[in-house]
């Protein structure tokens, strides 16, 4: 017998998710969460931000944009690349 228990969200939010753990809506959301991690300690191992030095926070974030773009460009950059070489396998 498989039971299924209803329980309200905000009895405990830890315990309790909106989509019920292990559906597939669950299985998107980790799976995006995932990679969004992976690309924040890719950022903290390979560009330093982790070791931000600034007083002012505009600095920090106009440090932390700069890094995303040179991050966003360099995937792009490297995408596009990948792209042409199999189409020229293809071909």
């Amino acid at each position: 017998c498989q039971k299924v228990f209803k329980m309200k969200i905000t009895t405990d939010l830890r315990k309790y998710s909106a989509p019920a753990r292990g559906s597939l809506a669950w299985k998107n959301i980790f799976k995006r969460r995932t990679a969004v991690e992976r690309v924040n300690a890719y950022l903290k191992e390979f560009f330093q931000l982790n070791n931000v030095r600034y007083r002012t926070g505009k600095r920090a974030k106009i440090h932390f944009d700069m890094v995303t773009l040179v991050y966003n460009a360099s995937k792009l950059a490297a995408d596009r690349i990948d792209a042409q070489f199999i189409q020229q396998q293809a071909a």
